[in-house]
């Protein structure tokens, strides 16, 4: 089955201006010392716009460059680092899943066995296998290095299935629980290892199948995102803050080039950060274990 022609958009829409208007108000009005949050601060939103471009645009999702940047250059600790990254890829991982929403690239069969599978899977991660510093960091560099080699593989296939076939749906709903599970973990692995394993093996449609990681991941994010905001807490909003509104303007660049141009070039290239990222993870994790 041809998948249908993607329909076009437009990048900016009048939301993003009032969400924007609404995010300096909660800013202004929610920490007792706004200009020097800002000041502290401010250049988490460049961080928020590479996240949530990345993000959408492979559907690994925004905690590959969240983590590491907040690990290593901030030295936050990881399970903060973690909860941070779900808050804001609730967000950014939410703008672009409208933009392939909008565009006719989500498979609605391959999603309705998909998306209530995750659930399971980050429920586990959070209520019952509880992320912890060393598990985080541990898990990182593995998933973040595979879902870098798992986008280098499907740079290689050239798909056009609109959906997936019938064979797919028992593993597809196996997959999402594995891969809701690691995101639990790591903020990373629901929307790749599904998105990957639909392009690699059952011949989904690249548009297609990153459509469906991006709106699993969002799905998925915006869960867990509001169990540590509402329920488990720990959000350290003086930073979150910044990454949202980065990953709100971001997140719908990915979606809008696609219709553009070739992204062949771009993922690559953020494949590499991937694998990197994952490595400089790992020999830390390593370090920390035999030292």
């Amino acid at each position: 089955m041809m998948p249908a022609a993607s329909r076009p958009f437009r990048y900016f829409t009048p939301w993003l201006a009032v969400l924007t208007v609404a995010w300096g108000c909660a800013v202004a009005l929610g920490f007792d010392h706004p200009r020097a949050v800002v000041a502290a601060h401010w250049e988490l939103f460049l961080v928020g716009i590479a996240g949530g471009f990345i993000g959408n645009l492979t559907a690994i999702g925004g905690g590959v460059v969240f983590i590491p940047v907040l690990l290593l250059v901030y030295r936050v600790d990881p399970v903060s680092a973690l909860k941070l990254s779900f808050v804001t890829q609730a967000v950014g991982m939410t703008s672009g899943a409208s933009g392939w929403i909008q565009r006719g690239d989500v498979p609605k069969v391959a999603l309705k066995w998909t998306a209530p599978s995750l659930f399971v899977g980050a429920s586990l991660a959070t209520f019952v296998l509880h992320p912890s510093a060393m598990l985080v960091k541990m898990v990182f560099g593995p998933v973040s290095i595979l879902a870098g080699l798992a986008t280098l593989a499907t740079l290689r296939r050239r798909t056009s299935r609109g959906e997936v076939p019938a064979r797919a749906h028992l593993p597809l709903l196996l997959l999402s629980v594995v891969g809701g599970l690691i995101s639990g973990w790591v903020a990373i692995g629901e929307g790749e290892i599904v998105a990957a394993s639909c392009m690699l093996f059952y011949g989904l449609s690249a548009n297609r199948a990153i459509g469906l990681g991006v709106v699993l991941l969002s799905i998925n994010s915006i869960f867990l995102g509001l169990m540590y905001t509402f329920v488990l807490g720990g959000v350290p909003w003086e930073m979150a803050a910044f990454t949202c509104l980065g990953v709100l303007w971001g997140g719908r660049l990915a979606p809008f080039l696609a219709q553009r141009m070739s992204l062949r070039g771009i993922k690559m290239a953020f494949a590499v950060i991937a694998i990197v990222d994952g490595a400089l993870i790992a020999v830390q994790a390593l370090r920390h274990v035999l030292g």
